[in-house]
């Protein structure tokens, strides 16, 4: 089950681009694969109050049409001048294993409470810090505001702090199973002897949302995470007519 946390996780029409420092509410729904493990991924963006937010993400692992796993992820964030300010995250995997984080963000204190199973630790926070899920929402907003051709995210994970980076590798039109659609290709960047590489594509009609994940490890281990239907901003995502 490594491979839900380590993989799909990590690792995200003009009119739903209203407005720069804030994100669309989307509901959308994956088909993932694994050398043979297949499942569904749901992913789902909720405005609570304001500019407070809540990302959900489910996944269950199949094999043989049988249930191996779930995972579920959250994320409880605001946005503040064009800023994600994450608050809670929580993480749990169960099936053939299992597995348990949170982080509790105390900003008042510059304080994070990180958790993983049995152990927990109290981080410095600094401006910008974020959560493994919290991320994705922020590299969106990114995207709607700039026009770099990298990002770079600092991101709790367990005992540490780590820095993610991101490359854009520039707009395709990517085949998916709802259709065609327009997208930036992304890349994450690792160090050169890591040997594994992530590619992300986000839909650019359609506030940036996630539509394809593929992940080659140096065990051949390959995974993909691809869109098949999903709403923004309460409206059916469509494809390209042309």
């Amino acid at each position: 089950m490594k491979f839900l946390r380590s993989s799909l996780f990590a690792l995200l029409s003009t009119c739903c681009l209203a407005n720069a420092t804030e994100l669309q509410e989307f509901s959308a729904y994956y088909q993932a694969n694994t050398n043979g493990l297949r499942g569904k991924a749901e992913r789902h963006l909720i405005r609570q109050d304001n500019d407070h937010y809540k990302l959900n993400i489910s996944l269950e692992a199949k094999l043989a049409l049988i249930s191996i796993g779930d995972l579920e992820q959250s994320s409880e964030f605001s946005i503040a001048n064009g800023e994600i300010i994450p608050h809670n995250y929580s993480y749990l995997v169960k099936g053939i294993r299992r597995e348990q984080q949170s982080v509790s963000f105390n900003w008042e204190d510059e304080v994070a409470l990180s958790s993983e199973d049995e152990q927990s630790w109290s981080l410095q926070l600094e401006s910008g810090v974020l959560d493994q899920l919290s991320y994705q929402a922020a590299l969106a907003l990114r995207l709607k505001q700039h026009s770099e051709e990298e990002f770079e995210f600092r991101l709790v994970d367990g005992s540490s702090i780590e820095t993610h980076r991101y490359r854009v590798l520039g707009s395709e039109k990517l085949e998916t199973p709802l259709g065609l659609l327009n997208t930036t290709k992304l890349e994450r960047v690792r160090e050169e002897n890591n040997g594994r590489k992530t590619l992300i594509w986000l839909a650019d009609d359609w506030d940036f949302l996630l539509t394809r994940i593929e992940q080659i490890n140096p065990s051949g281990l390959r995974i993909e995470l691809e869109l098949e239907n999903a709403l923004v901003a309460g409206e059916e995502v469509m494809a390209l007519t042309d």
